[in-house]
């Protein structure tokens, strides 16, 4: 008898690991691993503290993402998460735009990483 791997032995899938529900602060949560068992995903679907940005009730999804090669997708459009480096890249950019002035090789490549990153290019 032969067996076939799974999706999440050959890596094209990552495997859910439900939180253990040691307390009420862990229900919801998910770690998705690789086929190395290393977590790439933490999820949690919840209702928020607060309202949502038009003042009604409404769920939050939060993801923690593990890696500098992780993306997240909703309803089939990217999400482009705005980190550090990306702020960094944008204000570059509009202070280029402002100053109209030749710039040094730091400010391009923090520049032209954050364009990249905006076309949902992997880093």
């Amino acid at each position: 008898m032969t067996s076939s791997l799974t999706p999440y032995d050959t890596g094209d899938r990552l495997e859910p690991q439900p939180w253990r529900l040691t307390d009420n602060d862990h229900y919801g949560y998910v770690d998705f691993d690789d086929d190395e068992s290393a977590t790439v995903f933490t999820i949690v679907g919840k209702r928020p503290d607060h309202n949502t940005a038009d003042g009604s009730p409404g769920y939050l999804l939060s993801v923690s993402t593990y890696g500098d090669d992780s993306a997240v997708e909703i309803d089939g459009d990217r999400v482009l998460v705005l980190d550090e480096d990306t702020l960094a890249g944008l204000n570059t950019l509009v202070e280029l735009a402002e100053q109209g002035t030749a710039v040094d090789a730091d400010a391009w490549y923090l520049v032209q990483g954050t364009i990249k990153k905006i076309q949902g290019a992997r880093p």
